[in-house]
């Protein structure tokens, strides 16, 4: 019996050190750069509209210019949105979004201290028997995250950059996707 439980014991221990393991390989260090308020991309946020599709949030202030695939012109399909954990100081989570209702993509980013975890998730109100066979839209290759500081209080204003390379996996085609952003911690 002594033997069972050291047994169980040990494999929860083991599991414990490999799911752990594996989050801290996806995570990446977070940049700083205390000029970033300052920069021309965050100025340039100034000039953007949202685009036609995203009328409800036509009278806000544009706060990314994220795109996952390139746009030439100023108007914006993302949204973006901070909140602090209300359990613990260093833990903060960022979502861009764009959808028209029944459909879209969020990128959801997790910020630990000074490390920084990126998903990217497509989702769909059309529900069929087989969704589970479907495959995920996106796959994130690379991430890079810029911030103007390391630490933040709520109502603090962020600002930053983000970087991706992201797989389009129905064409396999790899896009670069990047875009400042700005916003005040909720």
């Amino acid at each position: 019996m002594k033997k069972i439980i050291k047994y169980a014991f040990l494999t929860i221990i083991s599991l414990s050190i490999l799911v752990i393991g594996y989050f801290f390989s996806k995570c990446n260090n977070i940049n700083i750069d205390e000029n970033l308020e300052n920069s021309s991309g965050i100025n340039n946020l100034n000039s953007k509209v949202f685009d036609q599709a995203f009328i409800m949030f036509d009278s806000a202030k544009v706060r990314t210019d994220f795109e996952i695939f390139e746009k030439e012109d100023d108007t914006v399909n993302f949204n973006f949105d901070v909140h602090k954990s209300p359990n613990s100081e260093n833990i903060y989570s960022m979502t861009f979004n764009s959808g028209d209702g029944f459909s879209g993509v969020n990128v959801h980013i997790l910020k630990y201290r000074n490390f920084s975890y990126t998903s990217i998730e497509s989702y769909n109100d059309n529900k069929s028997m087989f969704d589970f066979l479907k495959f995920d839209r996106y796959t994130l290759k690379k991430q890079k995250l810029t911030l103007n500081k390391s630490q933040y209080k709520k109502g603090d204003s962020i600002f930053g950059k983000i970087e991706l390379q992201i797989k389009f996996n129905p064409t396999d085609s790899i896009f670069t996707s990047k875009g400042y952003f700005r916003s005040i911690i909720e």
